[in-house]
């Protein structure tokens, strides 16, 4: 879904993750491959994100490392 400031949202899970660069990717259930970083992670310590965490995303194009998808907001459900 899309807003008016071409803000996509979706849920998906946690795909990847490195604690030690502070990335990673979810999975959105479109199954898009959303690239996020230390900055999209609000509140949540990067030491207890984990693969298979179920997540709430807003994202939008833009290239970032070798993904089209860039997370603005990640939240936790």
């Amino acid at each position: 879904m899309e807003d008016d400031r071409g803000v996509l949202k979706a849920k998906g899970t946690v795909w990847r993750w490195n604690d030690k660069r502070a990335t990673g990717v979810i999975e959105t259930t479109a199954g898009d491959h959303v690239w996020f970083g230390l900055d999209s992670l609000g509140d949540r310590n990067f030491g207890n994100v984990a693969v298979g965490d179920s997540v709430e995303v807003e994202y939008e194009v833009a290239e970032q490392d070798s993904h089209n998808l860039r997370a603005i907001q990640v939240t936790w459900l």
